[in-house]
């Protein structure tokens, strides 16, 4: 019980809220400090100003009550040993021989001041602050002058136990209030953090209700654009990225299981046929055949589904070459014109004579083989594929952005683009977006009887991609689709460039 109370304690307070409400009262807790003692200090100044000022003023009036008559110090009546003869003041007058002509303290509640006395008589103006009998006092020591010269001495004193009264009740009035305040700002502190941290809350509920199975929770925090409104929106996209792409692989893993199923059972149907009874060798020779055709095509479907997977692991391409497309293009077509042929398809190339690129020559040759295979496949016979490779002249990104002129050591950006257009039957404009989608089927019975696996135009792409590029699509219904890959041009190096023409083509 203890130890599950300690434990529900110790998680209270080192949460968020109560850390943030903790350094808020911290803080607040020394501006207090730092605003009551400046308070204090500056009303004390104040006082002491105004006590001085209260000395002048009465030593001014004191001086007036002065007959300086034959050089002499009298008073002229006695209405200031009337008056001022009590604990709360001081009035000391000194004749030039510093002996003391009057005094209205009689029982010396406060001690005589000898030093400012002196300094007075020569001239100076001096306020000290001495203990009493009865409390603290401010004395104003001065000098008496009669046509310019010095005849006398002025001490007047004020108690200043007022005013330490006054800074008492000022310093009780700051003990009750700070702790009060501290207390209101505590409870809005937690009401601010609480406040604050909702949307945080909402989102830890949601992620710990999140699943494989369920991503469709959301926080739809409406009408908040501070730091946890940006942060929830920032959850609820990545909760509608990570539903994307686990709805996509689960697709793409019921479209791979499908698929090998199919050349799996087609191979154990013709084993169980071909068992049943005794057969002649021709009979036997077929089905062997055919089950070589299964076995070939599933394993062309798990060298597709591998190089994707280790596209998705590793997007860069493996190797860095310089390539010469002007030579590997004539090669490529040369091996896919058998199969134009038994379609009765003409195939035509137009290209400069030198396509530099940068990247993996067995990559490339398998980007152009799917998009050749795959216009061979969907163009009727007697149709037309044509090729053609151009190099495209950009201006740099900055002036592109700016709209001014790049500095001059920018060069223009340049591509190579060669663009697949066959005559064939064309794709509708709303399957064009997933045209590149793994296991993506347009016409999913008659890809599969032409034996297309759905993943040639997604392993062209990924390669396009991996040598920063991009793979792009076309096409009329009734007029045929064009395949544009674009790809960086590769600027010319002192090495020579690497020309290998053996291309072996592999059905994609």
């Amino acid at each position: 019980m203890f130890h599950a109370l300690r434990w529900r304690l110790t998680r209270i307070f080192y949460s968020l809220r109560w850390r943030l409400t903790g350094w808020y009262v911290l803080l607040l807790t020394a501006v207090l400090l730092l605003f009551s003692a400046g308070t204090y200090i500056t009303v004390y100044k104040l006082l002491l100003d105004n006590f001085d000022d209260l000395l002048a003023s009465q030593a001014n009036l004191i001086v007036q009550t002065i007959d300086f008559s034959d050089r002499t110090l009298t008073l002229q009546n006695d209405s200031l040993r009337a008056d001022r003869r009590n604990n709360d003041h001081l009035t000391r007058i000194y004749r030039a021989d510093r002996t003391l002509m009057y005094n209205d303290n009689p029982r010396e509640l406060t001690p005589e001041l000898n030093e400012a006395v002196r300094n007075a008589l020569n001239g100076d103006k001096q306020i000290v602050q001495v203990n009493g009998r009865e409390g603290p006092m401010r004395v104003l020591s001065l000098p008496i002058t009669h046509d310019r010269q010095i005849i006398g001495a002025l001490q007047v004193g004020i108690s200043l136990e007022d005013m330490r009264d006054t800074m008492r009740t000022l310093l009780k009035v700051m003990l009750v209030l700070a702790p009060a305040l501290l207390l209101v700002a505590s409870g809005g502190g937690l009401f601010l953090a609480n406040r604050a941290l909702s949307p945080i809350d909402r989102l830890t509920r949601t992620a710990q209700r999140i699943s494989a199975e369920d991503l469709s929770q959301r926080l739809n925090l409406q009408g908040s654009d501070d730091e946890v409104g940006r942060l929830a929106h920032t959850f609820d996209a990545m909760l509608t990225r990570l539903q994307s792409a686990f709805e996509q692989q689960r697709r793409f893993t019921a479209d791979a299981s499908h698929e090998l199923r199919t050349p799996l059972t087609a191979i154990i149907g013709q084993i169980d046929v071909a068992t049943e009874r005794p057969r002649d060798a021709e009979s036997y020779r077929a089905t062997l055949n055919t089950v070589r055709e299964q076995a070939r095509r599933l394993t062309r479907l798990a060298n597709d589904l591998l190089f994707l997977a280790r596209a998705d692991a590793q997007p860069a391409p493996m190797a860095d070459e310089r390539l010469d497309l002007g030579s590997l293009l004539p090669a490529i077509v040369a091996q896919v014109e058998p199969l134009a042929d038994d379609r009765q398809q003409q195939i035509t190339l137009n290209q400069p004579p030198e396509l530099f690129v940068r990247g993996n020559e067995d990559d490339l040759i398998r980007l152009f083989l799917n998009l050749l295979d795959n216009a061979i496949r969907y163009t009727p016979p007697g149709g037309r594929i044509t090729i053609t490779a151009t190099i495209s002249h950009s201006e740099p990104a900055e002036k592109q952005a700016t709209g001014r002129p790049a500095a001059s050591d920018a060069p223009a950006q340049q591509s190579v683009i060669i663009s697949i257009c066959d005559t064939g039957p064309g794709v509708r404009p709303e399957h064009l977006p997933r045209l590149f989608d793994r296991f993506f089927r347009a016409d999913r019975g008659r890809n599969r009887a032409q034996g297309g696996s759905g993943l040639g135009l997604a392993i062209a792409q990924s390669i396009a991609n991996a040598h920063g590029g991009r793979l792009e699509v076309s096409s009329v219904i009734g007029q045929g689709s064009t395949f544009i890959a674009t790809l960086p041009y590769a600027v010319a190096q002192a090495e020579g460039t690497t020309n290998r023409h053996k291309v072996t083509f592999r059905e994609a």
